[in-house]
């Protein structure tokens, strides 16, 4: 691959994340996936491609949501249907409540790989990943979401926990932890980017489909 397409996929990335990197190095390594041709960058070697970087935003998305939980005074309850959240003032997430369940069990709803996967398909983020030759173009759930994950930990080195949170919010992880509560999709548009499907599906004046499917113990956004 040569710089130009390399400029392209962070370039790409960037406008994604919404996000601008003071060490464009982090994005690159977040973008690699296991097996890629890129085996290092500046000074770090990349034995497993991103996988480290992967853990470290695993880690942080769970402090995201976990601190939401601390700071919305929710004590620990048992997991249930009923709705997730109430209304917070007009520009501020809404309050989560003791019946979106246990802290684990919000981590697992949010941030499994098949919803990670997802997310990372729908903002657009998986035409900038650099593939295992190998694998002939196909790409993974686990990459996918393990690549979701990985430029969440490289905006953390980057610019530290508050940029990494607004990360999160922008690309739309921590959605699911309001979207039971039937709220108009308008209602959370300051956190989750619009899809080009939706766009193109409001374009032509008409309402996109939203639904959730109970997966396991996980909750999918489609």
């Amino acid at each position: 691959m040569n710089s130009l397409q390399a400029d392209k996929r962070m370039s790409d990335a960037e406008e994604i994340l919404g996000y601008d990197f003071k060490n464009p190095r982090w994005l690159w390594e977040a973008l690699q996936a296991a097996g890629s041709p890129v085996t290092r960058v500046g000074t770090r070697n990349l034995r497993e491609g991103n996988k480290q970087l992967a853990g470290l935003g695993d880690r942080i998305i769970s402090v995201v949501i976990v601190t939401m939980s601390v700071e919305d005074n929710i004590s620990i309850g048992i997991f249930s249907k009923k709705p997730l959240c109430k209304s917070r003032k007009k520009g501020l997430r809404p309050i989560l409540t003791a019946e979106t369940g246990n802290t684990n069990a919000r981590i697992q709803m949010c941030a499994n790989n098949e919803r990670l996967a997802r997310l990372c398909d729908t903002v657009g983020l998986t035409r900038c990943i650099v593939r295992n030759p190998s694998q002939q173009g196909m790409v993974s759930q686990r990459t996918k979401a393990d690549t979701l994950e990985a430029v969440v930990g490289a905006v953390f080195k980057d610019g530290g926990l508050d940029a990494a949170e607004e990360v999160i919010e922008h690309l739309g992880i921590i959605d699911l932890l309001c979207a039971l509560l039937g709220l108009p999709p308008e209602s959370l548009a300051w956190v989750r980017p619009k899809s080009r499907e939706e766009v193109h599906i409001r374009s032509r004046g008409k309402q996109p489909c939203y639904s959730t499917d109970l997966v396991g113990d996980a909750l999918l956004i489609i």
